[in-house]
């Protein structure tokens, strides 16, 4: 398996992140696209970009986001997955949706992307000191449940169907 790394969004990425949106909506996800932050928001891929950016700055915000940065997992050129840091919590993220929500193209699951995908997230945390981190996913999402555990995530409690998951918890087990 290649190891991919993360990058912001760009014009290069347009096809590919198309074509993983498109092969999301093919499965038919019961647990959506997370991660793909404001995607299908916008009219265009370059306007989803400009809506990006101005979500990483915190500028015109739409009603219930908070400032948040996207990523693409990137593997030989393909877009394999996104992930989306949001730099604080509101409500409603306390409760269901955490600082990183993520997604890994269908043909590419069960390789240890994810895992990578969030370990690297997880590095840009701490630079941001973003600290300690909320992940959470659905309580019928049992990949993404390991993937959280494999990265340190210890589990706190469910909220509905949402399980949430704590990494970083002590100032000296900063990942």
């Amino acid at each position: 398996m290649m190891k991919g790394h993360l990058e912001f969004p760009a014009i290069k990425h347009e096809v590919s992140m198309k074509d993983f949106i498109q092969a999301m909506k093919d499965e038919n996800n019961p647990f959506g696209i997370n991660g793909a932050g404001s995607y299908g928001m916008e009219n265009t891929y370059q306007q989803w970009i400009a809506r990006e950016k101005k979500n990483h700055l915190g500028i015109e915000l739409q009603n219930g986001y908070v400032p948040a940065t996207e990523f693409l997992y990137i593997v030989d050129g393909v877009v394999v997955g996104c992930i989306n840091i949001r730099h604080c919590l509101n409500e409603e993220l306390l409760r269901h949706g955490g600082h990183i929500g993520y997604s890994i193209h269908p043909s590419y699951r069960c390789q240890g992307h994810a895992t990578m995908m969030l370990q690297e997230a997880l590095k840009y945390c701490k630079q941001w000191d973003i600290f300690p981190v909320l992940v959470t996913c659905h309580k019928d999402n049992i990949a993404s449940r390991k993937t959280i555990e494999k990265c340190g995530g210890q589990f706190e409690n469910q909220c509905d169907d949402i399980l949430r998951f704590w990494i970083g918890g002590k100032e000296n087990e900063r990942f």
